[in-house]
């Protein structure tokens, strides 16, 4: 892995001496996942057409507005406190790690997939902002990417570095410049902690050594009653902002002293909090000597500790592991010597920063189904291809937008965009790390990892919403027209993406219900849209928006038959807004609900779909107090920037901020927590402002109103 002093960490793709769109132009589209949004480019994408925008350069920015989160080194992370913090509040994830149900391997894409097999990835939670040296949990940038494929990830870690609170926004702005130093620790984007733990994923920030100017004993002070001073804040900013650990990135030598102290920390922290996930690079060993590895042996398995008295969670080895474990059978047994689950405490690296679709290393050659994987998998920076677009001003336009939405979703999905068929089209073969962006040489993830899911109970409820858009819509009427981002109030996912037989789905940013996303679907076929573990308690009723279909029903697959479809067909109301409600009712039943799915016939789009207890799918949360706005200084141009806060409630999930004027209606921004930051604010446009509670049922509740 490199220093981003040194690299910057943002090493581009370099397609073998060819640009992105050449590399992608002569990629048949081979299934539902061409794209169609716009120009329907898909994966034939041309340069021309895509354009290159004149925007900043990801990483250009500086210091954003309004909250960020920055790096930390011993001094600045015992010095803070969160009681005193500006942004604190505005920082913090609420939401709790979701519960996933039991793995039902019937209704997985793949049925003879391991579900044990686990995933962890170290991705760019800022690919194409502008914002690098800060992470901007909240922003106005429609073109950042966003995760939308949390049903195959575990374990979800942040990876780029922030620079230290005392280095001055010019500075911070300059990659590369004197004095632009970053912490040794960072915590992850918020937002992606909120929409990680809406799926059920665990999220780690960023330890990196070395870093400039930190002398390495300063984290490994001990106290005369045996506690580490850095040790107790790291467990008090994890609590605090709700993340759920680390990644320890160790790439420097250090002595064998510190090594040991080292991990007496790791036990330390593990001892105070067992809930503080701890994931090592295979790189340092105990002697505190820079070796890696390349698997899991008698040399690296130490820094696990025992079952009874662990150091750390797990181990992400080292890329190598093909030449010196090549079938993974020795690390699992090393593994399973110590007495550890080996698909619980041991990764197999996959370096995608570089490798793109064509990594030196192939994981779904020892994990696919029938085959279950020895150990579990470890993706490095597998959304590179995202910021590489980003920095050639692709996904600057929908049209560009929608070429690498299509490929994030061959990436995960496989080569056809359909995880029921997911493996390699072409033969992999030398030389690796060239033609990165050939999807047709790669498996997908959904060929070696089984789907997880959430969904254990009602309501479900989803509007396509990812976190990013260009626009946004409430009931079907458009609310704003810029750009925005903010993953932490993106949906839960949809659990495959998209398994489908007969339809054609694609993701859309033309036309939206809710959010700035829907899915285009088109033909006579199915979608398979959750996969749960749900016991009814009551009768359950279906509603679904969609426009220009012909007809909408909803299946239930009961966990006694699980090759078996029960369709009930959902009765159209009158179109609002260009979109219909249907609507439907499914009885009770003592067999639980093991997959949920749709058929559509006709071409249009689908903007919602809510299935709740009969009884509870109309409730609403009532009306928020204490709704405060203040004035946060000047922002671009003539606008300024303002805060909110308010007083939560425990029957709300979410809250949308509004501003009014009139019968004019323009949306600010969706938050999870008791304040809200709204950057460059167009005060013209009104100084009347609302805020709407939202169930967990998508209903909404009266708004309160507060004047600037």
């Amino acid at each position: 892995m490199t220093d981003p002093q040194q690299v910057s960490r943002r090493t581009l793709i370099t397609v073998g001496g060819v640009g992105l769109a050449a590399a992608l132009a002569g990629i048949s589209g081979t299934g539902p996942a061409a794209a169609t949004t716009g120009s329907g480019l898909g994966a034939q994408a041309d340069a021309t057409a895509l354009g290159t925008a004149a925007v900043p350069k990801p990483g250009s920015g500086g210091i954003p507005p309004g909250p960020s989160t920055y790096g930390w080194n011993p001094a600045d992370l015992l010095a803070f406190d969160p009681a005193t913090h500006p942004w604190g509040p505005h920082l913090r994830c609420l939401i709790p790690l979701a519960s996933r149900i039991a793995p039902f391997t019937p209704t997985q894409a793949h049925p003879e997939l391991d579900p044990g097999v686990q995933l962890s990835t170290l991705s760019f939670d800022d690919a194409g902002s502008i914002y690098e040296g800060r992470n901007q949990p909240i922003g106005l940038e429609g073109h950042v990417y966003t995760q939308r494929f949390w049903p195959y990830i575990d374990v979800w870690g942040t990876w780029h570095g922030q620079v230290l609170p005392s280095v001055p926004s010019d500075v911070v702005a300059t990659p590369g410049a004197p004095g632009r130093n970053y912490g040794v620790i960072d915590i992850p984007n918020p937002g992606w902690t909120e929409a990680a733990h809406k799926n059920g994923v665990k999220t780690i920030g960023g330890w990196f050594w070395p870093r400039s100017g930190v002398d390495f004993d300063e984290f490994l002070v001990q106290a005369a009653d045996g506690s580490f001073p850095v040790g107790d804040k790291l467990i008090e900013i994890r609590k605090y902002f709700g993340f759920d650990g680390l990644f320890i990135n160790q790439e420097a030598t250090i002595t064998a002293a510190q090594a040991g102290k080292l991990r007496d920390l790791f036990r330390y922290l593990k001892a105070q909090d067992p809930h503080f996930y701890l994931q090592y690079y295979d790189a340092d060993l105990p002697n505190g000597d820079l070796d890696y590895q390349n698997m899991l042996n008698d040399r690296n398995v130490g820094w696990l500790g025992t079952p009874g008295d662990p150091t750390v969670d797990s181990i992400f080895i080292n890329y190598g592991w093909p030449y010196t474990d090549k079938d993974l059978t020795a690390s699992a047994k090393t593994a399973t010597a110590a007495g550890f689950d080996p698909r619980a405490v041991a990764f197999a690296g996959v370096e995608h920063q570089q490798g793109g679709f064509n990594p030196a290393e192939c994981f779904a050659d020892y994990s696919y189904p029938g085959h279950p994987g020895p150990i579990s998998v470890g993706l490095f920076v597998e959304d590179n291809y995202w910021l590489g677009a980003a920095n050639d001003g692709i996904v600057m336009t929908p049209e560009g937008r929608a070429t690498y939405r299509d490929l994030e979703q061959r990436f995960w999905s496989g080569p056809t965009g359909n995880p029921a068929s997911s493996g390699r089209q072409i033969p992999r073969k030398p030389p690796y790390r060239r033609d990165v962006l050939n999807y047709r040489k790669f498996d997908g993830v959904a060929h070696a990892i089984a789907e997880r899911s959430p969904y254990g109970a009602f309501p479900i409820v989803t509007s396509f919403n990812l976190g990013v858009g260009s626009t946004f819509y409430l009931d079907g009427k458009q609310v704003r027209d810029s750009g925005w981002d903010n993953q932490g109030c993106a949906d839960r996912s949809l659990t495959w993406q998209y398994w489908t037989d007969g339809l054609t789905v694609t993701l859309d940013e033309s036309i939206a219900y809710e959010g700035a996303h829907s899915l285009a679907l088109s033909g006579t076929g199915v979608m398979h849209l959750f996969k749960t573990d749900i016991a009814q308690t009551a009768h359950t009723k279906i509603q679904v928006m969609a426009a220009g279909l012909t007809t909408v029903e909803i299946g239930l697959t009961r966990r006694s038959a699980p090759d078996k479809i029960t369709w009930t067909k959902l009765v159209p109301g009158k179109p609002r807004a260009g979109w219909t409600e249907f609507r439907g009712l499914v009885h009770k039943s003592k067999d639980p609900i093991a997959r949920i799915s749709l058929r559509t016939s006709g071409t249009g789009h689908l903007g919602k779909v809510l299935l709740d207890d009969v009884n509870a799918i109309h409730k609403a949360p009532g009306q928020v107090s204490d709704f405060k706005v203040a004035d946060a200084g000047p922002g671009a141009a003539s606008t300024r920037h303002l805060t909110f806060a308010w007083s939560v409630r425990s029957d709300a999930y979410a809250y949308d901020i509004l501003q009014t004027s009139g019968d004019s209606t323009r949306w600010l921004g969706r938050v999870h927590r008791d304040v809200f930051f709204a950057e460059s604010v167009d005060l013209t446009a009104g100084r009347t402002f609302e805020l709407v509670p939202i169930g967990a049922n998508g209903n909404r509740g009266e708004a309160t109103t507060t004047t600037l």
